[in-house]
């Protein structure tokens, strides 16, 4: 004997909040939370006022790992935060014994940074 089902979604805000178990969904609202992905199923009476609340939550928050106190911290590395390609600084570009002439000349024995205009200094005075 031939037999039919026939399958009928109905609404789970109106089934959860006002025990109303026959209201006929007429949407499928996709989302996820905290990792999972989830349908809800809704008549016309809700999915007005739940996808707008959606979206306003949807525009406030930040993709992941990315929120407000994260990107207020985050700093990006110095070689990409600039639009200028790095370059070598002339101080980089001396032999070891120029950088140990230079050192005792500027008085910097222990600098870790030194600016070109110090070491074009060094170079205009004959590189003593």
């Amino acid at each position: 004997m031939p037999t039919r089902t026939i399958v009928q979604d109905y609404c789970d805000v109106c089934f959860a909040e006002q025990n109303e178990k026959e209201v006929p969904a007429t949407d499928k609202i996709r989302f996820a939370w905290q990792g999972r992905d989830l349908v809800l199923l809704v008549c016309e009476k809700h999915v007005d006022p739940i996808r707008n609340e959606l979206q306003r939550l949807s525009e406030l928050a930040s993709p992941e790992g990315r929120g407000r106190r994260a990107q207020a911290t985050q700093r990006q590395p110095r070689a990409a935060a600039s639009s200028v390609p790095a370059t070598r600084t002339l101080f980089s570009q001396l032999d070891d014994e120029e950088k140990q002439r230079f050192r005792i000349w500027a008085d910097m024995p222990n600098a870790r940074r030194i600016g070109d205009a110090r070491v074009k200094e060094w170079t205009e005075a004959g590189k003593p």
